[in-house]
């Protein structure tokens, strides 16, 4: 199959900044491709790097791939690019064969839809107007609350506030970011274990600290982030949660594959993509509510601006853009 390949590149400026222990985000780039086959079928992807080097290696990559390519050539190229670039044209082609068909609407809209990341910097506030919101007491509520960004001490202390104000119908998610060592790791671990709120502790420890993830996995649910990505072999042999982000996977097929087959243990995030990639995580997180261990994706659908890049139509976005 015969392929021409196009590339339009985006950025937007984030309503708030959004800041964990590694770094700060003001804005957001990257790029949507399209794929048109010799019979007119189209595919959309999105190349949505986060670090600023990851950037600038895919704008490289990006101007190496030809504007007429053959699909096992193309294929066979990108098997040494940036797994963002990966994720993007194995999206697209995944498309044309139509290995998925996204729906017109899916409905994440409502405050218990997906999870709702807290402001590190008003975390009480925020938690307090969460509340407020809540139409239907009965309903659950999903809050993230990213960590090792204040000393430990202080942090401590806003949990503490933190569990004596949430209900049955609150569950929290903790993320560190691979910040901790494993004595506050195992702190937290202790003071959280017989709490029902928590769904788990998310990336607690470094990427490679595989050891020290597997234990703490034995006290309380600990979902891998960053590992996976870092190793994408744990994807099979992790027996805890994953948090996948099929824009960051190589190929996002085969998140597609495990959701209908019915894996276990698996919620969809974001890496704050436009329009073209949620139409994969609103499918993805469909899918996954679907199955045996439903759990509302994070969406950060408070973190994005009202923009035309953020519409549910791929060909309209690639127009505007």
């Amino acid at each position: 199959m015969n392929l021409i390949f196009k590339k339009k590149s985006y950025k937007f400026k984030l309503p708030a900044k959004l800041k964990n222990s590694k770094t700060t985000y003001l804005t957001k780039s990257g790029w949507i491709i399209k794929l048109t086959s010799n019979d007119k079928k189209i595919g959309f992807g999105e190349v949505s790097p986060l670090p600023e080097e990851d950037l600038k290696k895919c704008a490289k990559q990006l101007d190496m791939i030809p504007e007429y390519v053959e699909v096992n050539s193309l294929s066979e190229q990108i098997n040494i690019f940036h797994p963002c670039i990966q994720s993007a044209i194995n999206s697209a082609l995944a498309e044309i064969n139509e290995r998925i068909i996204f729906k017109e609407n899916y409905y994440f809209d409502e405050i218990d839809k997906t999870a709702i990341l807290l402001n590190p910097e008003n975390v009480i506030s925020d938690l307090n107007e969460i509340k407020k919101r809540q139409s239907n007491i009965e309903k659950s509520v999903t809050i993230k609350w990213k960590v090792a960004l204040k000393n430990n001490h202080e942090e401590e202390a806003t949990l503490e506030e933190i569990l004596s104000q949430i209900g049955n119908n609150i569950k929290l998610r903790i993320d560190a970011n691979g910040s901790w060592g494993r004595e506050i790791a195992n702190r937290w671990a202790d003071i959280l274990k017989d709490i029902k709120n928590i769904d788990w502790l998310e990336q607690p420890l470094c990427v490679d600290d595989i050891d020290g993830l597997t234990e703490l996995n034995k006290k309380i649910p600990i979902a891998l982030d960053e590992s996976l990505l870092k190793f994408p072999t744990l994807i099979d042999d992790w027996k805890g949660w994953q948090i996948r982000r099929p824009s960051q996977e190589k190929n996002p097929v085969k998140l597609l594959r495990e959701l209908e087959n019915k894996k276990a243990l698996i919620s969809i995030s974001t890496s704050f993509e436009t329009g073209i990639g949620k139409r994969w995580l609103y499918h993805l997180s469909s899918l996954q509510l679907q199955g045996p261990t439903p759990k509302v994706p994070g969406l950060a659908m408070n973190n994005f601006p009202n923009s035309f890049l953020f519409l549910n139509e791929a060909k309209k976005i690639w127009d505007l853009i």
